[in-house]
């Protein structure tokens, strides 16, 4: 049998060894695409109306890449003004709306201040502005700018920043007026939107149309039969602004109510340096000391719904009865005005 000479058996080996690298190097730059993209099975079919798109594909794989506007939205934490969501079976609002309401109605003289959206969390339902009523809202206001004024107006007429929320089991009394001097105590009734306004087909507010509330069977009388009343177009009491509650100093006979009368003592009779009470709805004591009482005729509204820029002011009214027309009714309203004393 032949044999190879020593150095050439070397040779071949070498040789053999030199094409198995070249194999496997060809190897690799075929299959390289495949560690850089990711496979196709791996892409949902809609990945492309989620955020992100095939920039780069080839037989083998494609090449994602994130959409610039979806980076911008997940750095962004701060909620859409205007939205609202349901969060641990919690209605939350954010109170683009409450600004849109306050500018329609100084539109019909009612400016009282800010507009929060608690009478709508109340009823339990979002508020409904037509885009076309926001649209020209929002056109007065110098658009973005304003809105960032209006939404820190938010956080800064807010009572919450100055006197957080009492305990809810430790609050002894909540939504009471008590005006000790003239020996009353009476409960705070407070109204919706939909007590005091027309609601348009779209179920928008219609806040050139107000309700009649003088009407026996309105549902501001009807709550006036269980206290006193709080108009849901003025600020919760404490809050930057006019907050306006309305209380009965006579009735009509046949009204069964404890509350017929119940400002009667301070009609035409309150003065200024008196103090009153409010326990409001998260039972924190509010004292107030009055700084303006004043009689107004009945159609007086700019007077009686003033704003009180930078001020935290609760307005009383009753009705003062007179003579029209050789009729019996309220011709004038008397107001006690309170300043919040913060200590």
């Amino acid at each position: 049998m032949k044999k190879f000479p020593k150095n050439k058996s070397r040779k071949s080996k070498k040789m053999w060894n030199l094409r198995y690298r070249i194999y496997a190097l060809l190897v690799i730059i075929i299959l390289s695409p495949l560690s850089f993209y990711a496979s196709d099975k791996n892409i949902p079919e809609n990945v492309t109306s989620l955020s992100y798109d095939i920039v780069e594909e080839n037989i083998w794989a494609s090449r994602l890449e994130r959409r610039e506007d979806q980076v911008a939205d997940a750095s962004s934490t701060e909620p859409e003004a205007g939205r609202y969501e349901l969060k641990d079976g919690e209605l939350i609002i954010y109170d683009k709306e409450g600004m849109v309401i306050t500018e329609q109605l100084k539109r019909i003289n009612i400016d009282a201040g800010f507009i929060s959206s608690q009478p709508f969390v109340d009823i339990g339902s979002p508020i409904v502005i037509s885009k076309e009523q926001e649209a020209k809202v929002n056109m007065e206001i110098k658009e973005k700018e304003e809105l960032q004024k209006a939404e820190q107006a938010v956080k800064d007429n807010s009572l919450d920043s100055i006197l957080p929320p009492s305990n809810e089991n430790a609050a002894a009394l909540k939504n009471v007026l008590v005006y000790d001097k003239y020996k009353i105590r009476v409960p705070i009734i407070y109204t919706v939107f939909e007590d005091l306004f027309e609601k348009k087909s779209d179920g928008s507010f219609d806040f050139s149309k107000p309700l009649n509330t003088d009407s026996t069977d309105s549902s501001v009388q009807k709550k006036l039969e269980q206290g006193i009343v709080h108009l849901a177009y003025t600020p919760q009491p404490g809050e930057i602004g006019n907050s306006y509650i309305i209380g009965h100093s006579s009735n009509y006979a046949w009204i069964d109510s404890p509350y017929n009368k119940v400002f009667a003592p301070i009609n035409q009779k309150s003065q200024v340096g008196e103090t009153f009470i409010i326990y409001d709805r998260h039972g924190r004591e509010l004292k107030f000391k009055v700084f303006e009482v004043l009689k107004i005729r009945d159609k007086e509204t700019v007077i009686a719904y003033k704003n009180f820029p930078n001020r935290r002011v609760v307005t009383l009214q009753t009705s003062i009865l007179g003579t029209r027309k050789g009729r019996i009714e309220a011709t004038h309203r008397w107001l006690t005005r309170g300043e919040l004393i913060l200590e």
